[in-house]
């Protein structure tokens, strides 16, 4: 009979402990801090600072991508163009001029000397005097001419010749008497000499050539040189804005562009979500913020794998309270203050993706 009553006391006895290890267990869970949310991933908007035409679409919707994949490109004729003359002005500014260049500057710079001096120092007497001998025969000239005319015209008179003599030697006389007046004129400009005008020309020209002659002799400059790496950086950075690549491991969520679409400078081309860059954002009730540090360790479930935990760790507590989203649920009323903790995913398996629901555990021990 004792022996019967026995058996029935200790299955109760087991079966209390076991109710108190369960309840342990239970109040345990929920001790620990939890919250769900919807997984989110960090995206990215990739474009080109230049823009342009598109020359090729290397990826589709959906893709996955990795760091540096060549994603879109632009047609680049026109860079390439304007890279090769940088680098051209570059090269040349670093190693100066060349000698056929700088003895061209010597003969023009001589030249130049040469015909401000004539200005200056005026004609030569060698000119003058040739331009006096001209006056001289075209005096006698006149004089000779103007005597035939006289003694025909008293001729004619008489009627002992022709009008038309007459007349002929009247023309040779005004002739004579007009190339006459261009010697003089040609005479007294030489005697006066160049004009100032004419002599500050030709010695601005003089010392213009001069200066390209010094320049040449003396190469480019170190701020010349500066100026030529300088526009040949930004031609290389512009050269490499006709690509756009991946900057990370991603997924390529949002692509509507085709080949030969016009892009302007500077837009958006393409959404990424990054694949190493998952979490969900909980909220944690006022009461229990201070249990929460950032590199805490938690555990994540996701419905589609309910019987796998990720984990993962506390990236950044916000530090401004608010009023609970109405579409979190906790134990605590709505009206509490809570602070958003993001909990940072570890999924190298990529299973967990940005849309699903998730349960979060801190866990107190981290």
């Amino acid at each position: 009979m004792k022996r019967k009553l026995i058996i029935p006391l200790v299955l109760l006895v087991a079966l209390a402990a076991a109710g108190a290890y369960s309840m342990g267990w239970w109040f345990h869970r929920d001790a620990a801090l939890q919250g769900s949310g919807t997984v989110e991933a960090r995206n990215i908007r990739v474009g080109s600072k230049i823009g342009g035409r598109i020359d090729k679409v290397l990826v589709r919707e959906g893709d996955t991508v990795e760091a540096g994949q060549l994603l879109i490109s632009f047609d680049d004729q026109e860079l390439q163009a304007s890279l090769a003359q940088s680098r051209a002005n570059a090269i040349k500014a670093e190693r100066g001029f060349r000698s056929e260049e700088i003895a061209e500057a010597r003969a023009a710079a001589a030249q130049a000397k040469a015909e401000y001096e004539q200005r200056r120092n005026g004609y030569r007497q060698e000119d003058i005097a040739a331009a006096q001998a001209d006056l001289d025969r075209a005096t006698a000239d006149e004089v000779r001419t103007r005597l035939d005319f006289q003694r025909y015209d008293a001729l004619a008179q008489k009627d002992l010749v022709s009008k038309q003599q007459r007349d002929t030697a009247e023309a040779n006389w005004k002739m004579a008497a007009a190339l006459k007046q261009n010697a003089q004129h040609k005479l007294d400009e030489l005697k006066r000499g160049y004009r100032p005008e004419e002599i500050a020309s030709a010695e601005a020209r003089y010392h213009q050539t001069q200066a390209t002659l010094e320049k040449f002799e003396h190469g480019s400059r170190s701020e010349d040189i500066a100026a030529a790496r300088a526009a040949l950086a930004y031609d290389e950075a512009r050269y490499r804005e006709r690509q756009v690549v991946a900057p990370s491991a991603a997924t390529v969520e949002v692509l509507d562009v085709r080949p030969g679409d016009l892009i302007a400078p500077n837009t958006p081309v393409a959404t990424l979500l990054e694949r190493d860059q998952i979490y969900v954002r909980i909220y944690i009730p006022e009461t229990e913020i201070g249990h929460v540090h950032v590199g805490q360790k938690a555990e994540i479930r996701v419905d589609s794998f309910p019987d796998q935990t990720f984990s993962g760790s506390v990236e950044q507590i916000n530090q401004q309270a608010e009023f609970l989203p109405r579409n979190v649920q906790t134990r605590e009323e709505r009206v509490h203050q809570v602070f958003g903790v993001k909990v940072r995913i570890a999924d190298s398996s990529h299973r967990v993706l940005a849309g699903m629901a998730a349960d979060v555990k801190l866990n107190s021990a981290s």
